[in-house]
């Protein structure tokens, strides 16, 4: 596979130079709009952008992030009025691989068939199967469909393993690849920094940190498990959980059946732009996921923003985790396995210079490989030099 500046240099090749100073018309289509993916968007320079968007279930912005280029749709018909009366120029589609999205992806390409000018880019972060996740009547029909939307693609963005090599078995060409960090921009480490003020935490333990849904595919049972499993070793820790969901009553009873009444404090949800002071307050972030028929953490977010504060990152084995948490920023463990958990969290608890080494190369890391600027900076040239002729 192709680095991006090997491809980019290779397309320069084929098209005819373009106008450097022109700006064009981007539609970027999504299924959930949230800050951390949205803020980003104001760092491109030459393509402006509209965040076409059908839901906002996070609650994370606030109603001054929201303007005339962030565009709510709800049926397929109402998103493509909605491209016609926009007329972009180049259309970023929503995720192929999703069968939710697929009545959105078909009214895009009718849209793409009727302006056979528009340039798609394509991506995808869905690592699993058709095969494994939908009806196997469903899923000839829907790699057709596929077929057609990839030829049309200009060029398709992978962004770890798992996803490129489901979007090479559904149709997307080897040749029009990309490997590149879109989408989920990363982090501004301004922001997201060791330096700042932190929360206060009630307590002398050092404090390990989850932060995320309290929803059974997050696998917080495993960490609570994990926290009465240090009790018992006489490790003394704090666990302090930043966020909520369907679970938190179950896992606050889970709690104090297991004797952690004291060692755990329950913050409850926190917007995005609050987080960094909550990051600071931790000592190491533990995101214990389990994978589902349906699901697997295709990426996490909130490990890089915990990298950002330096904090190194203990998470299960699962998804692409492998391919973002390197030995110098974090520990990875096998999934459902509270044990593990526990032997992670006290290797870096009672080991001081692992824990600052790691903190320093999380950091390290997070500035090499998260910076949302130069990310989107890469993208928006990227995207020039494939779809502009």
């Amino acid at each position: 596979m192709q680095s991006v500046s090997a491809q980019v240099r290779d397309r320069r090749e084929q098209v005819v130079p373009m106008d450097m100073g022109r700006r064009y018309r981007y539609a970027m289509i999504s299924s959930e709009i949230r800050r951390d993916l949205q803020g980003p968007l104001a760092y491109f320079q030459r393509l402006d952008i509209y965040h076409f968007y059908q839901r906002a279930p996070w609650n994370d912005m606030k109603a001054s992030e929201f303007n005339e280029r962030t565009i709510r749709f709800r049926l397929p018909l109402d998103l493509f009025w909605k491209l016609r009366q926009m007329k972009p120029e180049i259309v970023q589609g929503p995720e192929p691989l999703s069968l939710l999205m697929l009545p959105y992806l078909m009214a895009t390409l009718v849209y793409l068939w009727l302006h056979p000018r528009v340039k798609l880019v394509t991506l995808s972060l869905e690592p699993i199967p058709l095969e494994r996740k939908y009806h196997p009547l469903i899923v000839p029909l829907f790699r057709l469909i596929l077929r057609a939307w990839f030829r049309r693609a200009a060029v398709v963005f992978w962004f770890d393993t798992g996803s490129m090599r489901n979007l090479v078995v559904n149709g997307a060409e080897q040749a029009k690849l990309v490997n590149l960090m879109y989408g989920s921009w990363g982090i501004d480490p301004a922001e997201f920094s060791p330096d700042g003020p932190a929360v206060e935490i009630d307590t002398d333990d050092p404090v390990v940190l989850y932060v995320g849904r309290l929803s059974p595919v997050k696998g917080v049972t495993y960490l609570i498990q994990a926290s009465a499993l240090l009790q018992l070793r006489g490790i003394r820790a704090h666990l302090a959980i930043v966020g909520d969901g369907p679970e938190r009553e179950k896992l606050e009873q889970e709690a104090k059946k297991r004797g952690l009444e004291g060692r755990v404090t329950w913050f409850g949800g926190v917007k995005n732009a609050d987080l960094p002071p909550y990051m600071r307050a931790g000592g190491l972030l533990v995101l214990p996921s389990i994978t589902t028929k349906l699901w697997v953490q295709q990426l996490s977010i909130t490990a890089w923003q915990a990298m950002g504060c330096g904090l190194p990152v203990i998470a299960t084995d699962t998804g692409c985790m492998n391919e973002f948490t390197p030995p110098e920023a974090g520990i990875l463990v096998p999934e459902r396995d509270p044990h593990a958990l526990a032997d992670a969290i006290s290797d870096l608890l009672t080991n001081k210079s692992k824990r600052r080494a790691l903190s320093a190369g999380a950091r390290a890391y997070a500035l090499e490989r998260f910076d949302a600027r130069r990310n989107v900076e890469q993208a928006e040239q990227t995207i020039l030099e494939w779809c502009v002729e």
